[in-house]
């Protein structure tokens, strides 16, 4: 290569590693900073959270009782009327009795256990999934933490799923509160009021199964008063069972009871209420939070459906509807929504009071920026609003089945309440559309059965690695031989293919024929790349697999530098994190793996037997071949870019495939070497039909049968297209 090629090369490399830069943030942006604050576990349990919509006095967390209606409470707003039926008493007004101060209660792991390092060993030995911080504004949940997760390697604390929302103006938004009740037209808020806290109680209830179920629960009360008269009691119950880890259940209850204080006049009511509030992204190179829905469609089907919370986030003009009994979908019933990102969720599945599983009492769900502002990313929630229903002597009771905790694959596919109701819809959706679900799930068993054996999962992915580059080399190691041997028929026929050119210069439908005679055909050459593509949902299994196992969370490889497979190695982290100008993405750490990755990418780049260029292709064309030839090198350094802030156990898994991989080519080469110097490249069947003598009768092979289908279709085609046109009969 002369000096002129040399400095061709170096700027067309820069002009591509420019662009890519340039492209990267584009195509993977960076998720979105939030400005608001989320209060920590240690705030909300001594009450520096007040109420929604501003501060209030600092709470108390003393466990004593409040009391009933003692007089003892505060008024709150009035309720509003809103869209009141014909004949409605429009200066209708309600009074909600709230009580004189904000409590948050504790259940499940003891508060003072979310302050200490989290032990996977001790964890799992402990009697609750998760520990809550509920409060009495809006009967809510201000903070829930899971029991058997850490939040971040540098902090080890239990991992913080569900957290209170404050904006920039000090409004607070909590999860589950219920917002608002409408009573005969007219709205009365309840997000940010005030109810009546009990203490936590310890109850046991008889199972299906004959077994005892324990645990604690808490209850809330709020009085609703119809000018100056009792008319509306709101109680709500959180129940925490007690689950060890080996049941695989995070499940929280909740029970929503309206009671009709004055049972000779019936009320109109509906209810709402929101889900989830304060869920991270997971992802270090995008936002992947969501909010799933799924909807029955009957004998027992329930079919999910997804929004990327970004769609929602920041939209001040309103909900994004993911379910409605309205118009065709009368009959529509709702089995669960959740806001989730790619390794927890809080899922609610409402339930009838009877326990089954479709209730109609849900009319509509949807997703909303609480807020609406772009500066908050962390209050994305779900709404739910029954049905209006008449409310007379009869309470009415509102239940749910609540999933709090980790998207565990065993668990949706085991857990007979979690199957019915696809829970794993949240899961497989991360599956990607280039491969098949059974085939991740294949290679996520693989894993942790590996895992579970050499209990190391960064040894377990080289094993896996290694496991299904051995079973796939016949297949690689003939497409690669198939390959040079093309190489070789169109280097020896070059000569007649010029001839046939120079011969039939002005004839190309004769030229096209003779072509054929010779055997020549581009779709042949094509198949010998068949073998590749066949891999192709085999390598993104492995790799969905890698990006979708809670298990590997946390989880390190041996002894190195790598301590959390699930995001980016950082072999040195800096003091002051900075932002590449070009590249538009922050800087933390230097990650040492994407480095060896793009190594050993062009290790194996180079280690590719080059094609040799094709007598049928114009001198353009040639070029272009040269160009993408030149473009291995470039690929590598795309490689680094891209997986430069992925998750480790995902650089790992594509080096160690690169460096088997070029191991794999290398003995294929040699191999393909000697049967060249021995002259066995080609089997005797082979010889015969390249010296233009007739085959001995056989089987043919499957690529030689697809070979031939091609070359007849191009046949058939060339002698359409040499028929004269004319008109039709």
């Amino acid at each position: 290569m002369d000096k002129s090629d040399t400095l061709r090369n170096v700027l067309v490399a820069a002009s591509i590693f420019f662009a890519v830069m340039w492209i990267a943030p584009k195509i993977i942006p960076a998720p979105p900073t939030a400005t608001s604050s989320t209060q920590t576990a240690s705030e909300s349990s001594t009450g520096q959270l007040g109420r929604e919509g501003g501060q209030v006095a600092p709470a108390t967390n003393t466990g004593t009782n409040i009391g009933t209606n003692t007089g003892e409470y505060s008024a709150g707003t009035v309720g509003q009327v809103s869209n009141a039926p014909a004949g409605a008493d429009v200066l209708q007004r309600f009074t909600v009795v709230e009580a004189p101060e904000v409590r948050s209660i504790s259940m499940g792991t003891h508060e003072d256990d979310r302050a200490v390092v989290a032990d996977k060993k001790t964890d799992r030995d402990k009697p609750f999934r998760m520990g809550l911080v509920l409060s009495n504004v809006g009967a809510s949940i201000e903070v829930a933490t899971m029991t058997d997760h850490r939040e971040l390697l540098h902090r080890p604390a239990h991992y913080k799923l569900l957290a209170p929302s404050v904006s920039e103006q000090g409004v607070t938004t909590r999860s589950l509160a219920v917002e608002a009740i409408n009573i005969d037209g007219v709205d009365v808020s309840l997000h940010d009021k005030l109810w009546q806290a009990d203490n936590v109680t310890t109850y046991e209830r008889s199972q299906a199964d004959g077994s005892k179920q324990v645990g604690q629960s808490l209850t809330f009360h709020l009085d609703i008063i119809d000018a100056g008269e009792p008319a509306i009691r709101l109680t709500r119950v959180f129940r925490l069972p007690a689950q060890p880890v080996k049941k695989r259940r995070h499940d929280l209850y909740d029970e929503i009871t309206i009671e009709n204080l004055n049972p000779q006049r019936q009320r109109r009511v509906i209810v709402s209420y929101r889900g989830g509030l304060g869920i991270r992204a997971a992802d270090t190179r995008m936002d992947d939070r969501f909010v799933d829905c799924g909807i029955y469609q009957g004998e027992g089907l329930v079919v999910g459906s997804r929004l990327a919370a970004a769609k929602a986030h920041g939209n001040a003009g309103g909900a994004t509807s993911l379910f409605s009994r309205s118009g065709e979908n009368k009959n529509a019933r709702l089995c669960w929504a959740a806001t989730a990102n790619t390794y927890f969720t809080c899922t609610i599945a409402p339930q009838s009071i009877t326990g089954e599983n479709q209730p109609a009492y849900i009319t509509e769900v949807s997703a909303y920026d609480v807020d609406g502002l772009i500066e908050t990313a962390d209050d994305v929630t779900v709404k739910f609003v029954t049905q209006p229903a008449d409310l007379g002597a009869k309470p009415l009771t509102y239940r749910s089945d609540i999933y709090v905790g980790e998207k565990e694959f065993n668990g949706f596919r085991r857990v007979d309440s979690y199957k019915s109701r696809n829970y794993y819809y949240q899961i497989s959706q991360g599956y990607g559309m280039c491969t098949f679900s059974w085939l991740v799930e294949l290679m996520i068993w693989l894993l942790n059965s590996l895992h579970f054996v050499v209990r190391d999962f960064g040894v377990a992915i080289i094993i896996l690695v290694l496991i299904v580059r051995t079973l796939l080399h016949p297949i690689t190691k003939k497409g690669q031989v198939n390959m040079v041997k093309m190489q070789k028929r169109m280097q020896e026929m070059a000569p007649k293919i010029e001839e046939i050119k120079r011969k039939y210069a002005n004839d190309k439908t004769r030229m096209n024929q003779e072509m054929m005679k010779l055997n020549i055909n581009p779709a042949g050459q094509i198949l010998t790349c068949l073998p590749m593509f066949i891999q192709m949902p085999i390598w993104v299994a492995l790799w969905i697999s890698l990006s979708n196992n809670i298990s590997m969370r946390h989880e390190g490889f041996l002894f190195t530098w790598i301590h959390d497979l699930t995001a980016p190695d950082e072999l040195y982290r800096f003091a002051q994190s900075f932002t590449i100008p070009i590249l538009g993405s922050e800087i933390t750490a230097f990650n040492l793996l994407p480095v060896l990755l793009a190594a050993a990418m062009y290790a194996q780049q180079k280690m590719q037997p080059k094609p040799a260029p094709n007598p049928n292709m114009s001198d353009q064309q040639k070029q272009q071949q040269e160009m993408m030839q030149k473009m291995g090198p470039m690929m590598s350094i795309m490689m680094f870019v891209i997986f430069y802030k992925a998750p480790s156990g995902l650089t790992l898994y594509i080096m160690t495939s690169s460096v088997f991989g070029t191991i794999e080519q290398f003995r294929i080469r040699k191999h393909i070497r000697e049967h060249e110097e021995a002259g066995t490249l080609f089997s005797p069947k082979e010889k015969a039909g390249k010296d233009g003598k007739d085959k001995k009768p056989g089987k043919p092979s499957f690529f030689e049968r697809m070979q031939k289908a091609a070359t007849d279709a191009q046949q058939a085609q060339q002698q359409r297209s040499g028929k004269p046109k004319g008109r039709k009969p």
